[in-house]
Formats: C-alpha cells, sequence, structure tokens
C-alpha cells in the first residue's frame, strides 16, 4: 500500500478519534457506544526480584472489535499509557503481546480481538514501602466504526501481598510477548533485497514447521511493510518476504524492529538499519546463525580461520606449553639448512596433524548428535592423564632421568621422538603442544570454529587445517627464510639450564592438568593418577641407576606436598579482604532474559579451570575494582563454569554461535539479545557494553517514568 494512502487512512481515522465520533466505512459519522471492557490487574512483587512489581490491563472486546498493538498499521492509534500520579514508583514498562492482522479494503492494521492483557513491569524506588500506581488510559477500540475512550485506574501495591488469580493471568499473557529468542523458531538469514519495490527477506528455522506465520516491521513510521509472502528455502527452512515502503524517508538513527508469529510461538528481532536506500543489507544477530554456507562463504571464514590460528600463537592458553615451542626452536640453531627447513617442517606438520585430528573427533560427535565445541578435550579425563603423562615423560627425559631398555631400534626411535632433535621429535612437540595450546578461542577463532561446526565433516576439516597452517605460519615462515633459525643463540652449556627450566615448566603444566581433572573427577582420582606418574619416573630413574632410591622418594613426596597445597589453597581460593563481594548467580537463561525485562543489565561469565584466557581476563578485568563496583551495584553478575561437560551451557554457547570459551555477554533494556564481548576482555570494552546495554530500550520494552 503506497506510504501516502496510508497516511491519509490515519489522518482520517484519528480525526475522528479526537472528534469523539463513529466513522462507518464511507457513510456520515454517528455516536457509538464501543462494545470493550477494561481491568487493571495487581499481581504483586516478582518473586525473584522484589523491586518490580507485575501488573495488567485486561481489555476484553466484544465480537467484531478489537483494539491495536504498539504499531497500529495503515490505520488506528496505539493504547496509550500515562502513570504521572504513581508514588514511590520509579519507571512503568509495558510489553505488547503478539499481535494479528486485520485486513479490510487494502488496509491492514495490527491489534488484538477478543481480549488481551499487556503486562506491566513496576520499577518500585523502595520495595520495602507501599506504592501506590495511577494509570491515565487512551484506548482505541474499532469495529465497522472506531472510537477513543479516556479511561483511569488506580492500585496500591503493598510489600510482600501477591495476587495468584492475576499473577496467572499476566503470566500467560507475558509468554505471549515475542523475545529475542524462541526455541522452536530462528531466523537464519535476514536482508532487504534491493530493487524498485525492495522488500525484506528473511529465511526461518522452525520446529515444527511455520503453519500460519505472519510478520510486522516497526520502529520508523516512515517505513511500512505489506502481508508477507512465504515460500519454501532448503534444508527444510522457510522464506518469508515482506514487500517494504518508505526506505527512502527512513530516519537513520532508528532502528527497525521485526516480529515474527506463528499461532501461539513468536520472535522479535531489533535490527540495525543501515542509512540510505533500499540496497542495505541487515543481518539478523551473525553471531547466532552463519548467514552464509555453501562454497561461497567457504573462502572468507578459510581466511578468518589463518589469522585466528596466527593469533592462537600469542594468546594465554599458549602458556603452559612455551616451553615446549622454544625448545623446539633452539633445537633448529646449529643444523644445516637443509635439516633445519626439514625439522621446521615436521613441526609445522605436527601442528596441523592435531588440528585434524580434533577435526575428525568433532565432526565423528556430531554425526553421533553428541554436544560438540572448541576445547572439549579438556573436560575429558582420559585426555588429561594422557596429556599429563606425556609431559611428565618428556620432562623427565629432558633431564636425563631415565633411559628406554628396548631393542635398539625401537629405543631409538622412541628415544627421538619424546625428546631428540629428529624430525619424529619435532613432528610429536608440534602436536603435542598444539592439543595443549587450544583450550581457549580467541579473536576470529570463535567465528571460524563456529562456521565449521554448523556445517558438515568436510568443511569442519578444512576449516581446522587453516587454523593449523595459521599456528603453523611462524615455522613456515623460518622455513622459507631458515637463516632466521641459525640466529638463534648455538648450543652450549646453557642448553643443560634451558632443558631443566623447560622440564619444570612441563612439570607445572602436569600439575594443572591435574588440578583440572581434579575438579572434573575428584581430588583423590587426580591424586593417585600424580603419584603414580611421580613413582613411575622415580621408579624409572632408580632402574637406570640416575637417582638414588631416598632421592626418588623425595621427589614422590615433593610432588604429593606440592599437589596438596595447590588443591587445598592454590589459585582457586581467593584470599583477598573483599569490602563487597561479588554475588555471583548461576546461569539460567529464563532467569537473564527476565531481569532484562524487568530493566537490569546482566553480565554473563563463561570459563573453566582449563581456559587459561578465562583467568587472564577474570585476574585483570572481572577482578578489577572498577568493574567489581559495577558488578555489586547496578550490574547483575551471572557465571557459569563449563569445566565439566554440562548441555545447558553448551547449548547456551550454541545460540550465540560460539563453541569454545571465554564467553562474556552483557544484556540489558537496549540490548536484550545481548553484546558479546571480545575474547580477550579490557576494562574500557567491558563499561561500553553496560552503557550500551542500559540505554536504546526497543519498543516492546519501553520503560516510561512517572
Amino acid at each position: 500500500m503506497p506510504v501516502h494512502f496510508a497516511r491519509l487512512a490515519t489522518a482520517g481515522v484519528l480525526l475522528a478519534l479526537l472528534s469523539g465520533q463513529a466513522i462507518p466505512r464511507g457513510a456520515t459519522a454517528q455516536p457509538v457506544k464501543a462494545d470493550f471492557s477494561v481491568r487493571f490487574l495487581v499481581a504483586g512483587p516478582d518473586t525473584d526480584d522484589p523491586r518490580t512489581a507485575w501488573a495488567g490491563v485486561q481489555v476484553r472486546l466484544g465480537p467484531a472489535w478489537h483494539t491495536y498493538w504498539r504499531s497500529p498499521g495503515d490505520a488506528g492509534a496505539p493504547p496509550q499509557f500515562e502513570w504521572s500520579d504513581s508514588r514511590n514508583v520509579e519507571g512503568v514498562r509495558v510489553e505488547w503481546p503478539a499481535p494479528q492482522r486485520f485486513s479490510e479494503g487494502g488496509i491492514d492494521t495490527f491489534g488484538y480481538a477478543e481480549q488481551v492483557v499487556f503486562p506491566v513491569a513496576v520499577r518500585l524506588q523502595d520495595p520495602a514501602a507501599p506504592a501506590h500506581v495511577s494509570l491515565k488510559l487512551a484506548l482505541y477500540v474499532c469495529s465497522t466504526i472506531c472510537t477513543q475512550n479516556e479511561l483511569q485506574f488506580a492500585a496500591d501495591i503493598l510489600p510482600g501481598a501477591r495476587e495468584a488469580g492475576a499473577s496467572s493471568l499476566i503470566k500467560a499473557w507475558r509468554d505471549k510477548v515475542p523475545r529475542e529468542r524462541s526455541p522452536t523458531l530462528s531466523v537464519r538469514d535476514l536482508r532487504i533485497e534491493p530493487g524498485p519495490r525492495p522488500s525484506l527477506r528473511l529465511e526461518v528455522l522452525a520446529a515444527p514447521p511455520l503453519s500460519r506465520p505472519d510478520a510486522f516491521v516497526d520502529g520508523d513510521d516512515a517505513v511500512t511493510a505489506g502481508p508477507p509472502q512465504i515460500g519454501e528455502g532448503a534444508a527444510g527452512s522457510s522464506i518469508i518476504t515482506l514487500p517494504l515502503e518508505g526506505l527512502d524517508h527512513a530516519n537513520p538513527n532508528r532502528s527497525l524492529h521485526l516480529t515474527l508469529v506463528d499461532g501461539g510461538r513468536s520472535l522479535e528481532m531489533t535490527l540495525p538499519k543501515t542509512a540510505g536506500s533500499g540496497a542495505a543489507v541487515m543481518r539478523s544477530r551473525p553471531e547466532i546463525h552463519s548467514a552464509a554456507s555453501g562454497a561461497a562463504s567457504l573462502w572468507p571464514m578459510l581466511a578468518l580461520s589463518l589469522i585466528g590460528g596466527l593469533i592462537l600463537n600469542f594468546m594465554p592458553c599458549v602458556f603452559p606449553v612455551l616451553s615446549l615451542k622454544l625448545m623446539s626452536l633452539v633445537q633448529h640453531a646449529s643444523r644445516d639448512t637443509r635439516t633445519i627447513r626439514a625439522g621446521l617442517l615436521a613441526s609445522a606438520a605436527g601442528i596441523v596433524a592435531s588440528f585434524v585430528v580434533l577435526a575428525v573427533i568433532l565432526a565423528a560427535l556430531k554425526s553421533a548428535g553428541a554436544d560438540i565445541g572448541w576445547g572439549i578435550q579438556f573436560q575429558q579425563p582420559a585426555f588429561l592423564v594422557t596429556m599429563s603423562a606425556v609431559l611428565v615423560a618428556l620432562g623427565a627425559n629432558l633431564i636425563g632421568l631415565y633411559e628406554i631398555h628396548l631393542p635398539w631400534w625401537l629405543s631409538r626411535r622412541l628415544g627421538e621422538a619424546t625428546g631428540g632433535t629428529s624430525n619424529a621429535s619435532q613432528f610429536v612437540n608440534g602436536f603435542v603442544m598444539t592439543l595443549l595450546a587450544t583450550p581457549c578461542s580467541a579473536p576470529f577463532v570463535g567465528t571460524a570454529v563456529a562456521f565449521a561446526l554448523s556445517q558438515g565433516p568436510l568443511e569442519i576439516i578444512a576449516i581446522f587445517v587453516g587454523l593449523g597452517l595459521g599456528m603453523a605460519s611462524p615455522y613456515l615462515l623460518l622455513t622459507l627464510v631458515p637463516r632466521l633459525a641459525g640466529a638463534l643463540p648455538r648450543p652450549g652449556r646453557w642448553m643443560l639450564t634451558l632443558r631443566r627450566l623447560s622440564a619444570a615448566a612441563m612439570a607445572a603444566t602436569a600439575l594443572w592438568l591435574l588440578t583440572v581433572l581434579a575438579d572434573i573427577s575428584g581430588v583423590v582420582p587426580a591424586l593417585v593418577a600424580g603419584v603414580v606418574m611421580a613413582g613411575a619416573v622415580a621408579l624409572s630413574a632408580v632402574a637406570c641407576r640416575k637417582l638414588k632410591p631416598v632421592a626418588a622418594g623425595g621427589i614422590v613426596i615433593l610432588v604429593v606436598g606440592a599437589a596438596a597445597v595447590v588443591w587445598q589453597g592454590g589459585p582457586r581460593s581467593d584470599a583477598r579482604a573483599e569490602a563487597q563481594p561479588v554475588a555471583w548467580q548461576s546461569l539460567d537463561p529464563d532467569k537473564v532474559s527476565a531481569m532484562v525485562r524487568s530493566g537490569r543489565t546482566v553480565f554473563v561469565d563463561i570459563g573453566a579451570s582449563w581456559c587459561v584466557t578465562c583467568k587472564v581476563n577474570e585476574k585483570l578485568v572481572i577482578d578489577s575494582d572498577t568493574i567489581r563496583r559495577r558488578l555489586t551495584s547496578d550490574v547483575r553478575p551471572v557465571r557459569a563454569d563449563w569445566t565439566r561437560p554440562d548441555e545447558i551451557i553448551a547449548s547456551y554457547l550454541k545460540s550465540f554461535g560460539r563453541y569454545g570459551l571465554p564467553f562474556n555477554a552483557v544484556f540489558g533494556p537496549g540490548a536484550p539479545a545481548g553484546i558479546v564481548l571480545p575474547e580477550v576482555l579490557t576494562q574500557q570494552a567491558v563499561l561500553d557494553a553496560f552503557a550500551a546495554a542500559a540505554t536504546s530500550t526497543p519498543p516492546s520494552q519501553q520503560e516510561t517514568r512517572p
């Protein structure tokens, strides 16, 4: 419908409304009494948030009568709520249940028939004192004629008083309010198609499939959307197309909102609108659903994976394997160019092979229907024990605590692979250090992994090979300029010191892995594993006459004592004196949404004991005085621990298109869908997210202050 005709229709209806007269379709106006009733309901304070009390405006309509949504469409006007005479009320937010479409004579309006309850969240200034809520309501109802009705209501909210009947009714209609997420609806792709008649195209995934879909666009009075056209998309999806009018007159400072309705389920999105014509392209939360698929999108993701793999070399998660990296590079220093190049290629091959193994395992788990993610090998006790044993063996071999008495050919091969300077040794070092360096995500890594794990086995392997090549790129660069490796210090007596330091670092890394094992399986299994490893090394050293029995026993006692100190009073206990500790709440997606609906800003932190980057973020940013003050005042802190496998956490991460850690996001009235923060946090990034989430409330979440 042309914009100017819609404006004329709206103007005609509003003129009649303001005159208080009815409008027969094309006939003479005459007074009329509309068939409706209105009730103001008070449910009382929220059980989870005593500063928020719930009320509701119930409108019952006679046959053939309807009232309007927040955006009425081509005609009509929305209800208007005024709360200026309220007392002990900080703010009021009216929520809008999903509307339906009314079509007559080429005019589409949006609203409600028969009955609607508008849920009202009342923010109390002092929850311990009574509050008085005063409402002046302008309600527009239409049939073949329309009327404007002025109504007034007042009610008191008493501390702790709840009305069960009103509470259940309001809760039922709150469930009909479109949210940013739906368990059965998701939008995979959303864009404006350019052309003389631009349209909004969205690809929808629904389970069960769509039956009676409709879609509405609002947020800018200049932009209107016509009735949707429904088609079939790929892989069971549906394509919904809405013709758009008025994009050329849109206000660039306003955001458009899309509301998708299908029977009793609905979904709402806030879309950042690009200034200009309909050629603009908008996507809905690219971090939730990959908008691209197929070969055309694989190449950009491969480029991201190369960059992300390179960045992994500099992430805090690489700290535990720095000794392996250093030893691998130093061992190339005194060798000829050809040998240096071969060794560097072997290290790079080990890195890539490690990524390929991870890709194959993840692809197999996905095919079996299991939850998958980046770094989930650290959730498996068998992996932790195996890698701890490998590190202990490498460290003991570096300082010569054991010798292998096997057939000479096997002894030579194993000795080279675990601590020598052969290509096999470089391959094993590259393989091991990669497995240990990938418990955390990194910039670009999360995007590439999210794309890969949403695709098939071939795409998963391709992206992981790209990550491996990116992480191996320093070694590959040295193969092009092998003289750079020759610039490293020549081996000498200092190498003995380096070997001892590297062995100590490997032992510390093994101890760290055992602390993770303790978090997953308990302290006793981790202590048993540590004692067995230390005992095996000590017995081997005694058998090889490298240590005396007394010294070997001392090593075992030292290992047990160090483990006990770490587990009982180590890094997981915070001994700082805190004037006001952060009251972290457990992750519950529904409660997070409820807090956001009540007007609160929420900070979500998901980490794990094996995520080194998470610990760095926590120490340097989250535990800083500036952020801590916000988390103990106006921002609600929510935390989850993914050290052990957890389906709820895995599904929550997946809803954001994330499969690894760290994960931090900020939610609020201005960002109900969440602002996902970068993997490496800064105080300014977190503070900026707090400010953005607390403002720019979308229409369905608007709060008015009396």
